[in-house]
């Protein structure tokens, strides 16, 4: 999902955040979300789902960075990437700094787009008004065509976190995923409308630290960049 569709929900809330949804094990765990470095396809603004594309220079930037600057925080136990290569890029230069191997997890992949893979935002409004005036109704369940019905992608987001608690539970997992995946689970949590992308705006590399236990969650960091501030004063080379 490209970030330039999203809004301004961002590290500048206030933190920390509280939110009703317990440890479905009744332990603990805390994750550090990390959303991949920088592709092509983010600066051409188009959809790249499910499309297997690798980091650009400036992603391969961002993943040595924000590598660096997980290896500062609480020791964690496992890092866990969507299979997808951008994210995998990403997750192993965080990997390499811990000394530890990359777990694949098919659950958190990006949302499928089907077969507008490729397309931007305003191709699909060019082409397919009808299509794009739809999607942008909050409430219509939008199913891309031989990709993704909305609410089942939401769904297996929620799953993916019950499932992670449940395997890392008492540990603190690195994740590595996707815009859409992160936006969908702060929405989720914090509980504004999943299907209204323009509310969140998930920056490439980010950080976002959530600690899940019995008596709920609370997200500690939301979609920090300050790791990266280094990055956006430097020449791309």
């Amino acid at each position: 999902m490209s970030q330039s569709e999203r809004g301004a929900f961002t590290a500048t809330m206030d933190l920390p955040i509280e939110v009703p949804f317990g440890h479905p094990t009744g332990g603990r765990s805390e994750f550090i979300f990390v959303r991949h470095g920088r592709t092509e396809g983010n600066v051409r603004r188009i959809l790249v789902g499910r499309t297997d594309i690798p980091l650009d220079e400036l992603g391969y930037q961002q993943a040595a960075s924000v590598a660096a600057h997980v290896g500062t925080l609480a020791r964690p136990d496992v890092v866990v990437a969507s299979p997808l290569l951008r994210a995998r890029e990403t997750a192993q230069a965080i990997a390499d700094v811990l000394d530890l191997p990359v777990e694949i997890d098919p659950d958190i992949a990006e949302l499928d787009f089907g077969t507008y893979e490729g397309w931007s935002f305003e191709d699909i409004r060019s082409h397919q008004p009808d299509f794009a005036a739809r999607f942008a109704d909050k409430d219509f369940d939008v199913h891309w065509p031989g990709g993704e019905r909305l609410s089942e992608f939401h769904m297996r987001v929620r799953d993916a976190l019950t499932g992670l608690a449940t395997r890392y539970a008492s540990h603190t997992a690195v994740v590595v995923s996707h815009g859409g995946v992160l936006g969908s689970l702060a929405a989720q949590l914090i509980g504004t409308p999943p299907n209204d992308w323009s509310r969140y705006q998930i920056q490439n590399c980010s950080v976002t630290h959530l600690e899940i236990t019995t008596d709920g969650s609370i997200f500690h960091r939301f979609n920090d960049c300050a790791h990266l501030n280094a990055l956006d004063a430097a020449p791309v080379r």
